[in-house]
């Protein structure tokens, strides 16, 4: 490959560049393979057997920030409650599980493209010029979404364990924690627009309120964000140990995945200043007809 590029007339430091990471992504792809699957061997040796009963091998792959990785691995069957079931004790082994076909690190540098971007093909079209693996906007759409649900669920059952008084405390000491709240109102579509609508009419209804088709229909998107204060000697005055909540949500739904978050992440009794500077509405769903 190196003497291909060499010879070529046209070489140049840019074209050296981008060959030279390509031959290496792909070099990490094969040296993957060779790892996952020998490791599937290792399991299938060191099995229960009289639980696991092999039952051959399926071809799968897994997109990673070095590319499609192709591979083969032990498909098994289990009996569960008089019911036969088929495992992968690789998947279990390696945690595949929660993304499927993409790998962990891939979902991350989907994630942080995403937010920078305007769009899911503006992010898509930026991951294929910075990574060597091509993936679609509805890919990228998906992962945006899949990960949402699985912080919303994380965020509500820390509010439980914060309200039956389980949550572990925080140990991190600080002086003060800053915050601060916004919120943008956003018009809803399709699915999301028709469930408000039903609402407001039941609302109505209730209320012995004239029903008015309304021409739009919005619900507030709010941020929280905390922070410990700002870098030292950085022009960009970036913030220290950000976090973030952002949804849509009413205003004390989102105080309570506040509190829990900061509960437990600081020893709250010795913060001895606290700054929020608050933004967002008390409404949280808004309808207009004109």
């Amino acid at each position: 490959m190196f003497d291909n590029i060499l010879t070529n007339n046209n070489i140049n430091f840019n074209l050296l560049e981008k060959n030279i990471y390509k031959f290496v992504c792909e070099l990490g792809c094969n040296l993957l393979k060779e790892i996952i699957e020998n490791y599937d061997r290792e399991l299938q040796n060191s099995r229960d057997k009289k639980i696991f009963r092999h039952r051959g091998l399926k071809q799968d792959s897994i997109k990673t920030v070095m590319g499609v990785v192709d591979y083969k691995r032990t498909i098994y069957e289990v009996k569960e409650n008089d019911q036969k079931k088929f495992v992968f004790l690789l998947d279990e082994a390696l945690n595949l599980t929660e993304f499927g076909k993409i790998s962990s690190n891939l979902v991350e540098k989907v994630l942080n493209i995403a937010v920078e971007t305007n769009s899911y093909r503006d992010a898509a079209e930026e991951l294929m010029q910075n990574l060597n693996i091509s993936i679609s906007h509805e890919t990228v759409r998906d992962i945006v979404i899949k990960s949402g649900l699985k912080v919303n669920e994380k965020e509500l059952e820390e509010i439980k364990l914060n309200k039956k008084n389980k949550l572990i405390a925080g140990t991190r000491v600080i002086p003060a924690l800053f915050e601060e709240a916004d919120g943008l109102w956003i018009n809803l579509q399709g699915k999301d627009r028709q469930e408000q609508i039903e609402k407001y009419k039941l609302s109505c209804k209730k209320e012995n309120k004239e029903y008015r088709e309304p021409t739009s229909v919005k619900s507030e998107l709010k941020l929280h964000v905390s922070y410990e204060g700002w870098k030292k000697d950085d022009e960009r005055h970036s913030l220290v140990n950000k976090m973030y909540i952002v949804g849509f949500m009413s205003s004390k739904e989102m105080r309570k995945r506040r509190d829990a978050k900061i509960f437990q992440t600081y020893d709250v009794s010795k913060i001895k200043l606290r700054v929020l500077n608050r933004r967002w509405s008390n409404l949280d769903k808004q309808f207009s007809d004109r």
